[in-house]
This record gives C-alpha cells, sequence and structure tokens, in this order.
C-alpha cells in the first residue's frame, strides 16, 4: 500500500516538461492586481490563474492589490513584446541600466533583460542576447543598444553606438533601419561617429532603408548610409568567415593563413599595403587603379562604397585580427583577449606561463566589421625563450 501511495505521488509531481518550464520575472507595481497584471502582461488575460501555480500569494482573488513582490510566470502565456531577453555571454565590463533609472549596473550570468533596458560595452567587452523570440544580438566593444525600445513597432534593438551582429534581428540606427528577409539572416550593423550607418551581410539577405529608399542586401554584400542620405547600393565585399582549420575564405586567392606554431602567432601570406590605424588603410602609390584616388580613407564622407570595395580588392582586406586564449574549449577562463594588427607577429611563450590552452581568432575588415570566431585549436606553451 505504501509503495502504491509513493507511486501516485510521483505521478502527480511535475513531469520533466512542466519542470523546465521558461519563467519570467514580472515585478509587481503598487495598486497591481492579478487582473491588471493579466491584461497588461498576458496574451489572454482569462488565463490570470495560471500564475497562481507558479507564486505563493496572499489571496487568490484577481481584484485584490497585491504586496511589493515578483511573480514568476510562464514566458508562453506573455504577449511576444513584452517577453524578456536572456543574457547568454558577456566578457570584461559589460553595463545595463533600467527604463527610468540613471545609474550604470553590472551585469549578471544568464539575467533577464527587459523592454526599453540599454546594454553597454567598454573596452574589450562583448555581451550576447537572446531573445525569446529567437532573435540574437551580438553587442562588440565600445558600443550601446537599447532592447525593443518603445514607441518604435517591430523593432528588436536600437543601436545607439558601436557595433553588433544580429540574427534576425530588426536594427534601427540613428541613420537607417535593417530588416532581415529570411529565418536565418545574420548580418553586422556598425554606427560610425558622423552617425554613419555600414549594414554587412554574411548570411540570408536584409532590407535597408532610409529617406523613403529600401536596397536589398544579400550575403557577400554590404551597403553605406550616411545621415540624411538614402542607403547605397549594395557592393561586393571579400569574406572572412575562418574555417575548422582557421584557413580563412580568402587563402584559397592568395589570402592570410593564421598560423601558431610553437605558441607564436601570426598571419602568413601578407601582402603589406602600409600600417592601417584603426579603419584606415594608406594604400601604395605603384598598385592603385588607374579610376582610384592615390590615397583614400573609407571614412572620409567623400569616398562612396564604391571606392571602398576597389580599396579593399587592391591589397588583403584584413585590418587585424581578435586573439583569444582559454584554459578551457568553452572559453570561460579566458587568460588572453586582444585584437593585434595584421602584421603582428605575436609570440604567447612571452605572454602566457607554460601550460596547455585553447586559441581561437576572428579576422576584422577594413570596415571594422569582425567576423565569426574560428574553432577552438588546442595550444601547448612552453615557456620564454
Amino acid at each position: 500500500m505504501k509503495k502504491f501511495l509513493l507511486g501516485f505521488l510521483m505521478f502527480l509531481r511535475p513531469g520533466p516538461s512542466q519542470a523546465a518550464e521558461e519563467l519570467q520575472t514580472i515585478v509587481v507595481k503598487p495598486g497591481d492586481t492579478l487582473w491588471s497584471i493579466s491584461n497588461t502582461y498576458l496574451k489572454d488575460p482569462k488565463k490570470w490563474n495560471e500564475i497562481l501555480k507558479y507564486n505563493k500569494l496572499p489571496s487568490g482573488d484577481p481584484s485584490l492589490a497585491l504586496p511589493g513582490m515578483s511573480l514568476r510566470v510562464p514566458v508562453n502565456l506573455i504577449k511576444v513584446e513584452l517577453r524578456a531577453a536572456k543574457l547568454v555571454y558577456f566578457l570584461n565590463d559589460v553595463k545595463f541600466r533600467r527604463t527610468g533609472v540613471t545609474d550604470w549596473l553590472d551585469v549578471g550570468r544568464s539575467m533577464d533583460l527587459f523592454k526599453n533596458d540599454t546594454l553597454r560595452t567598454r573596452a574589450d567587452a562583448r555581451a550576447d542576447v537572446k531573445f525569446y523570440t529567437g532573435q540574437i544580438l551580438n553587442l562588440y566593444p565600445n558600443s550601446i543598444a537599447v532592447l525593443r525600445p518603445p514607441g518604435k513597432k517591430n523593432v528588436d534593438v536600437e543601436l545607439l553606438a558601436g557595433e553588433m551582429r544580429g540574427l534576425r534581428s530588426r536594427v534601427i540606427t540613428a541613420s537607417a533601419v535593417i530588416t532581415p528577409k529570411t529565418k536565418d539572416t545574420e548580418f553586422g550593423a556598425k554606427l560610425r561617429e558622423d552617425l554613419t550607418t555600414v549594414v554587412q551581410v554574411f548570411k540570408g539577405k536584409a532590407d535597408v532603408e532610409a529617406q523613403g529608399k529600401t536596397v536589398e542586401v544579400l550575403a557577400g554584400f554590404a551597403s553605406e548610409v550616411k545621415m540624411d542620405m538614402p542607403p547605397s547600393q549594395p557592393v561586393k565585399l571579400p569574406p572572412l568567415q575562418l574555417a575548422a582549420g582557421l584557413k580563412t575564405a580568402l587563402t584559397a586567392s592568395g589570402g592570410p593563413q593564421f598560423n601558431s606554431d610553437g605558441g607564436v602567432v601570426s598571419l602568413s601570406n601578407m601582402k603589406p599595403i602600409g600600417k592601417t590605424t584603426g579603419p584606415t588603410a594608406k594604400l601604395p602609390k605603384g598598385e592603385l587603379p588607374k579610376n582610384m584616388p592615390e590615397v583614400a580613407n573609407i571614412d572620409d564622407k567623400s569616398v562612396d562604397t564604391s571606392e571602398i570595395v576597389k580599396m579593399l580588392a587592391v591589397g588583403n582586406p584584413v585590418q587585424s585580427y581578435h586573439l583569444q586564449v582559454s584554459k578551457d574549449q568553452a572559453f570561460t577562463a579566458m587568460v588572453l583577449n586582444k585584437s593585434y594588427d595584421a602584421f603582428d607577429k605575436i609570440d604567447l611563450n612571452e605572454v602566457l606561463p607554460p601550460g596547455d590552452y585553447f586559441m581561437r581568432i576572428a579576422l576584422v575588415d577594413l570596415l571594422g566589421f569582425e567576423g565569426k570566431f574560428s574553432a577552438p585549436r588546442p595550444l601547448k606553451i612552453s615557456g620564454g625563450r
């Protein structure tokens, strides 16, 4: 009989699907009731009683004011536009600010981010956000972004400064609107100091809109949008994607290949095109095509995207590389996270103590866009020489 009762009680316990159900936290404000919260947050307000299953409340009366508390509510019951996002990864100094709050606070691992929350990354910092509806935001160093800004219909991210990469994310900047057109669309958006937006599509396609004009940008193409100007026609850019073997897609055409023999890190097959500082490239006079200015700065407002493409096609399009070294393959125990000029050769034996590590790199093109990180590669450091 005891075995029967034990089995019956276990049958009544929530199954794995219930236990794994994703919950979102809702903060009760003064005067809130179950009725008001349900009308504000739930897709179907009549399901207010579902909230009782996940919270201990002083009363089940939906019309009574609740005390100050936090309620756990299943995400699938909440209106799509009010679902939180999850901070799935961050590195170094990342801050956030809630709606109506002036102070910047440190982020926490796996924390919830809500509509109109603002994220800010400092130098050498990064934040990865996943929305419950599937969109992904990668926020790069020295950037500021607002999540689901109010009053902006069908917008996931408002990029206020810096650079981001998105999967299916609908993005606005001061000068452009970027709308993914396929379920697998990945793109980068960079906002320059003069509020020019540069959009580069890595996969799928996206619409770039400004001043009443829309252009469709396909994978491997880019478009530039200057403030108060329509988008430029898309132009093709060299690929920077890294393969699992740490060879770039440019290798087949004489592009750079990444080496790490003996703990010495470098990009080989590089053809010097002059010292590069930031996104500005100076190309030797003798190597310029006839229809191109002798010296060009891709940040110069007078240089359009067609000239940028000519610049990228002349020499090697890699400006720098972002190197990460970690004690574990998941890169949660980072010991080195730094960007180097494309022509720099780094001897890690002089930087790191002896031991076994993992390393990966991402290439950065002349426009300042960073590609995806390569697959982790084992690295053995023997010590100083």
